[in-house]
């Protein structure tokens, strides 16, 4: 793992803390939508353990698992969000963390470059286009077909990236996995996967 010597922050990282920074809807959605501070330190291990550089979280929401793997690693946590205001909440919480190796992108996943990136995590990210009664908010339109798009954009961009590629789902049926990807190895029953491009 690429990790830094730990400074001392100003606020430790916990459930609690990171909740605390949280809108009250948020607090709420919470454990629905965003990964437990030990399941992303597993997670962003996995990822980093072979000095990926750049990590993309897809779907990132208030950024808990890119600030949780920053905290703990000296490389760069990116996550990609297509609501505004979720994005900049995500940061203000970075910044209150004191964490700057940490970027909460807003923007489509449509639009981003996946080659960009060393390695990637992925939260059900598009679920939520299946499920319109558990969206976070209005701002975004959510529709089956979009569900359909964005994952077969996912699946066609990580299939495309060189071989070593490291990929970690959590929960989700994995369909945005391509088959040039093999799984490695699993934790919290199953639901935290690793995968390896090896073709």
């Amino acid at each position: 793992m690429n990790t830094i010597n730990q400074p001392k922050y100003k606020h430790e990282l916990t459930e609690k803390s990171f909740s605390d920074c949280l809108p009250d809807y948020l607090k709420f959605a919470s454990r629905l939508f965003f990964t437990p501070i030990e399941v992303a330190k597993t997670a962003s291990e996995w990822l980093t353990e072979t000095d990926a550089k750049k990590i993309l979280d897809i779907g990132a929401g208030v950024g808990k698992f890119c600030i949780t793997g920053a905290r703990q690693s000296s490389s760069h946590f990116y996550g990609i969000e297509h609501r505004a205001s979720i994005a900049k909440i995500g940061n203000q919480i970075a910044k209150h963390f004191e964490i700057s190796n940490v970027t909460i992108l807003h923007s489509n996943i449509l639009d981003v470059d996946f080659s960009n990136y060393d390695a990637f995590y992925l939260f059900n990210p598009f679920y939520e286009n299946l499920e319109f009664a558990k969206r976070l908010n209005d701002e975004v339109p959510l529709e089956e077909s979009l569900y359909l798009k964005y994952l077969n954009y996912t699946d066609e961009q990580l299939d495309k990236a060189k071989t070593g590629t490291r990929l970690v789902t959590y929960h989700g049926n994995n369909f945005e996995v391509p088959n040039s990807y093999t799984k490695v190895k699993d934790a919290f029953n199953g639901d935290l996967k690793l995968w390896v491009k090896l073709e």
